[in-house]
């Protein structure tokens, strides 16, 4: 009898060890969340709603990444869909997520002018909330206010998703100035009748006028990556020089390593 009552008090014991240091850590990242809501004049960068959704929104889609001392500090992401605006806030320390909340914020319904009820987008209130802590990766606590809409799936892995996030933004942060600069139209010397438009990340190619392809771009380690949602083929370059007027690209299929010079107009 008194083994298993020793056994159960030392269970009680690691039971109440856990819970004070979950409570610490808890309190630990709720002054770090205070402190990343502080900041007035974070730097943002934005991705494109092909980067972070399957499917197209219903109504409106963004994604904006808000950092400071060059270290991305919080991720919002909003979702219009046809029942609600899902508003999802991630916030990293050091690198690591630590807390998302999560809300789901039903649209009011009003008359229209056929007197028939519909949707008004312009209002809603917060039907459901949820509140997520992590620590090194892993869960460690969660609260939910209110019950969530059933057609709206909910993300199943926020660490895995809101770090494949971070991976985007960090490539536009770090590549800023690049990404920058290459905005705009860009003739070919060689062949003028070829040119290609630079916007955000997205690259438009055209001839003698006529569109030819819309490829997504990633820079990284002065390779530009072009892709096609269409075909599973990354075209490559290495960008040999860049300035305000001039961009010189290392053709890099097939190691054919030939120079393209473009000239910028606009």
């Amino acid at each position: 009898m008194k083994s298993i009552l020793t056994v159960f008090l030392t269970f009680c014991c690691v039971i109440l060890s856990f819970s004070q240091r979950d409570e610490g850590v808890i309190n630990n990242i709720k002054d770090q969340i205070e402190i990343i809501d502080s900041y007035m004049e974070s730097d943002v960068f934005s991705l494109d709603p092909e980067e972070f959704l399957d499917e197209m929104a219903d109504h409106s889609a963004e994604l904006n990444g808000y950092y400071e001392h060059d270290r991305l500090k919080k991720i919002i992401k909003n979702i219009g869909t046809p029942e609600a605006m899902v508003i999802t806030i991630f916030y990293f320390w050091n690198d690591q997520l630590i807390h998302v909340n999560y809300k789901q914020r039903k649209y009011m319904e009003k008359k229209n002018d056929l007197n028939q009820v519909v949707m008004d987008y312009s209002n809603a209130f917060t039907r459901f909330e949820s509140k997520l802590y992590f620590h090194k990766g892993k869960q460690i606590d969660k609260t939910f206010v209110g019950n969530a809409i059933k057609k709206i799936e909910i993300e199943e892995n926020f660490v895995k998703y809101s770090l494949r996030m971070k991976a985007l933004l960090d490539n536009k942060f770090e590549n800023r100035n690049t990404y920058k600069t290459l905005q705009g139209k860009w003739v070919n010397v060689q062949f003028p009748e070829e040119h290609m438009i630079f916007e955000e990340t997205i690259r438009f190619n055209f001839r003698e006028g006529k569109f030819l392809k819309r490829l997504k771009v990633k820079i990284k380690d002065a390779i530009m990556y072009c892709s096609s949602p269409k075909d599973e083929y990354i075209f490559k370059y290495k960008i040999k020089s860049l300035d305000e007027e001039e961009l010189l690209l290392e053709d890099m299929q097939d190691n054919s390593s030939n120079l393209v010079l473009y000239k910028k107009v606009e």
